[in-house]
């Protein structure tokens, strides 16, 4: 088995599930609540899921109108998810 980095789809450095509970406990009560991008834009095919920040199509599209507590709850349900492959 490889040492190197996984690579899906050419992104190598797409962030782990624990970078998402790390940020998401620096972010605390923060307003407005930032964005999770890291710049990673590329949507998987098949899940519509951004291979960088893990949300959908839907909730990327959406950021901007949504309340900083729907922000939240987005943020909450990153670190479970499952990056594209």
């Amino acid at each position: 088995m490889s040492n190197g980095p996984v690579i899906r789809d050419g992104i190598e450095h797409a962030p782990d599930s624990a970078f998402f509970v790390a940020r998401l406990a620096e972010i605390g009560a923060a307003v407005p609540v930032p964005s999770p991008c890291v710049n990673i834009c590329s949507i998987d095919p098949h899940t519509s899921a951004c291979h960088g920040c893990r949300r959908t199509l839907d909730e990327i599209a959406a950021w901007s109108r949504l309340g900083d507590a729907e922000k939240r709850l987005v943020w909450q349900q990153l670190p479970g998810r499952e990056p594209p492959v």
